[in-house]
This record gives structure tokens, sequence and C-alpha cells, in this order.
């Protein structure tokens, strides 16, 4: 079997050839100046753009990098005064509370200021309405601890809310005017006729019992006449809004009551009347129920 070796020669010429040119060209080069400006300028516009890729590739990887921490940053503070923004709102509208609360205690320390006798603010915290006797009551936060006993006046600087009808030691109940068990005695303002004004289990009273009501109109203002031994005299009871056809011997008379009942706060107790308390008047026989 015959082995073939190649022949090495052919590589030693093209060796031997271009260390030749080589030579040559540093020769010629250290002999006379050697104009390479063809070459850089197109290495420079071969290799430029492949660095301008390069750089926006890595410019942007990094616009990336600090724009994620950067709008990790921004949420983060964005989060910070939402939450700072949302306290100073609660902390407004707290604010705007309080000082709707001490106008209406201001009003009431007006009321107290008035000379209708010894008296303590309470705070209506519940309201029971009945759906099936419709019953109108609440509760506030003073009991016999702080003066006040079953039959204390309760009212508002508008005027009459009702009586207390059960006392305990911290909280008792109120009887609200519109009450169907409610009896108030009042008298029209302009013409002083006498007239028990009672509720009925709406949001409006009604006449239960005048002296003349032949002169009586919508408009006409009621007030108490302090004869129930109850109410003092003078509070503003309510408003006449409507006078209808007679019913049995008094006309039917719809009255709007002077507080918004809807809306009750804060209240005063009259937990002491006043020494010229005239004398009462006697009342229908439904108003006698103290309960």
């Amino acid at each position: 079997m015959r082995i073939v070796v190649a022949s090495k020669k052919p590589v030693w010429i093209t060796l031997a050839a271009a260390l030749l040119v080589h030579i040559l060209l540093v020769s010629v080069q250290t002999n006379r100046r050697f104009n390479t400006r063809f070459v850089r300028v197109w290495l420079l516009d071969s290799v430029a753009p492949l660095e301008k890729l390069a750089d926006l590739g890595f410019n942007g990887i990094g616009r990336i990098w600090r724009g994620y921490f950067a709008l990790v940053g921004v949420h983060g503070e964005n989060q910070k005064l939402r939450s700072e923004n949302d306290a100073l709102k609660i902390q407004l509208a707290r604010q705007n509370e309080e000082v709707l609360e001490a106008a209406r205690l201001r009003k009431l320390l007006d009321l107290q200021n008035a000379g209708l006798g010894k008296t303590v603010v309470a705070r209506v915290i519940g309201r029971h309405p009945d759906p099936f006797q419709s019953h109108q009551t609440v509760t506030i936060d003073k009991g016999q601890v702080h003066g006040v006993q079953p039959d204390t006046s309760v009212m508002t600087p508008d005027g009459v809310v009702g009586r207390v009808i059960y006392a305990a030691n911290l909280f008792s109940i109120v009887q609200l005017v519109i009450d169907p068990q409610s009896f108030v005695a009042g008298m029209v303002r302009s013409s002083r006729r006498q007239a028990i004004v009672k509720g009925n289990g709406s949001r409006e009273m009604e006449l239960d019992y005048i002296d003349d009501d032949n002169d009586i109109k919508a408009g006409d203002q009621l007030v108490t006449s302090g004869m129930d031994r109850v109410q003092p005299k003078g509070l503003p009871l309510g408003v006449v809004t409507l006078v209808g056809a007679r019913k049995g011997l008094f006309k039917a008379v719809k009255i709007r009551p002077s507080v918004d009942l809807t809306r009750l706060e804060e209240v005063l107790c009259l937990i002491e009347h006043p020494p010229e308390m005239i004398e009462p008047l006697e009342l229908a026989p439904a108003a006698s129920n103290s309960n």
C-alpha cells in the first residue's frame, strides 16, 4: 500500500511572498509618506455603524433601566402623595364638621342663656321609629345622673323636639312631637288662640283642639303656651301648612314642625323649669298617658 504525502512547498512559497510584500511596504513607508486615508475612511465607514448600533443598544438599555427605577420611584411618591391627600381631605372634612358642630352648640348656648331654666346639652345617639305603631322616638346620651327625668322638655334653637318618656341612669328616650301619642299645649302666635297639637306618626302634626278655628289659615305659626307644664311658653312649635274641611267639631289642620326632626344631632334638655311656670291646661284624655 502506497502512502501519498502532500507537498508543503506551496505553503512556504505563500508565506515567503507575504513576508516580502510586507518588507517592501515597510521600506517604502520609511522612505516616503504613504497615504492611508482610503484605508482609514473605509475602516471608519465599516466599523462606525457597528459602534453606533452598540452605543444605541447600551444607551437604550441604560435609559430603560434608569427609567424603570425612576418610574418605580415616581409611583411610590405618587402613592405617598395620594395617601397624604386623602388624609388631608379627611382632616378637612372633620374640621368642617367640627365648625358646624361648634355653630350648633353656640346656638344651644344662646338658648341656655335665654332664661328658660336649668338645662343640659345632650347628643342624639339613636333613632327608633316603630314601623307597626308609627312611634317616633330618639335616644340621647343623658339620663338621671345628669338630671334628666320623665317629662323633661327637649328642644333645639329652632323649637320643640319632644319630651322624655323614659330616663335611665346615663341615657333617655325622647318622644318626638310627631309621635301619635304626643300632645303639646300650643297657641296661634297671631291670634293667641289656645290649641292642642298632636302628632300623627308622619312628618307632620295636626290640631286636636282649638278655641276657635274660623280664622286659622295656612302660614300661621304656632308656639307653646306653657300650659302643659312640660314645654316652656313661647317656643316655636310649627307652621300651618293646610286647612281642610271640618272633621267633627274642628277643621282638619296640618302643621309642619319647626324643627327638622330627621336631622337631630344635639338637643337641649330642660331639667329645671323657671319658678314662674304658669298653671297647666287640662289636655285630652289621650295626653295623660306618660308612656
